[in-house]
């Protein structure tokens, strides 16, 4: 029998609980919502915590913009021991004791990682490799070379320490495996270092003060008050400039075409939250050199 599915539009602020991966914590919102199309925006590892954007229906056309957000965690990690999966979660390869550090100590190496710099993905995560992800042959205890990647770190700040765990906030940008920074801030630490506890904080696109636990939603579910949970789509996209057009070029923008629009030079070629006469969101769109505003992304919520 075919589960009947709702046509839904929208974006969840999910807590994800710890020991859940985030395609289970989304197939478990998915089937909450009955929706019919829903994504997560950016996989948190299974011990993490914290916001997992859901994108419902047509959200999921602007998702791209939270992937690419600096988000910020809270992660606790524990010295003096190394794991096969940089995290609680794996076995202990080695234990390395050291000498209580300075709070000026661990601050001047985390001065270090600040900025740009190279960082090789762990065996443990879910890039693709000749169309394999990672994890799958770490499991079977194959390293598979990989490309190092650029990553950017805003600020790390050394919130406590005691005896042998560090608490730090972290800012970063997109693709930074927090596993991976710990076990090189570890060693720079001259010892080892693994992830006890993480928890996604914020994103910085979006008010994250107010986010939903699974639990909650099955509450809200039983008294019909699911979808008092659910932001606009144009919630993740506040950031760019905004256009409105006229009642009688709105059915030609949503069928992908040209119109003409008067705007500012200083919003060409760059793009452009485009909202219809009623002011509801009818995609994005970028202003060329001859005046005629382009759509890039329409969303269609018949």
């Amino acid at each position: 029998m075919t589960r009947k599915t709702n046509k839904i539009n929208g974006i969840l602020l999910l807590d994800k609980p710890s020991g859940v991966t985030s395609n289970k914590a989304l197939q478990i919102t998915k089937k909450l919502f009955a929706a019919e199309k829903a994504g997560h925006t950016g996989s948190l590892d299974p011990i993490a915590t914290g916001v997992l954007p859901i994108c419902f229906g047509q959200a999921t056309k602007v998702s791209k913009y939270l992937i690419e957000s600096s988000k910020t965690y809270r992660v606790i990690a524990k010295l003096g021991i190394k794991t096969t999966t940089a995290d609680r979660e794996g076995s202990v390869l080695v234990k390395k004791t050291f000498k209580k550090l300075k709070n000026e100590q661990i601050e001047e190496v985390l001065k270090l990682f600040i900025g740009k710099s190279e960082q090789l993905p762990p065996m443990f995560s879910a890039i693709k490799v000749n169309g394999i992800r990672l994890y799958k042959y770490a499991r079977k205890g194959l390293t598979i070379p990989r490309k190092s990647r650029q990553i950017v770190v805003h600020s790390i700040c050394l919130k406590n320490y005691k005896e042998d765990l560090l608490e730090l906030i972290v800012h970063c940008g997109k693709g930074t495996y927090i596993r991976t920074l710990i076990e090189d801030i570890g060693i720079q630490l001259n010892t080892y270092a693994h992830v006890t506890e993480l928890r996604r904080i914020s994103i910085d696109l979006l008010d994250c003060q107010n986010i939903i636990t699974l639990k909650q939603l099955e509450i809200a579910k039983k008294s019909q008050e699911l979808h008092s949970y659910l932001l606009p789509l144009d919630t993740a996209i506040k950031f760019l400039p905004k256009v409105n057009i006229n009642k009688e070029y709105r059915s030609c923008f949503i069928q992908g075409q040209k119109v003409m629009l008067q705007p500012e030079a200083t919003f060409l070629n760059q793009s452009l939250r485009v909202y219809d006469h009623n002011d509801q969101i009818v995609g994005l769109g970028c202003i060329e050199k001859d005046g005629f505003l382009k759509p890039i992304r329409v969303f269609n919520f018949n």
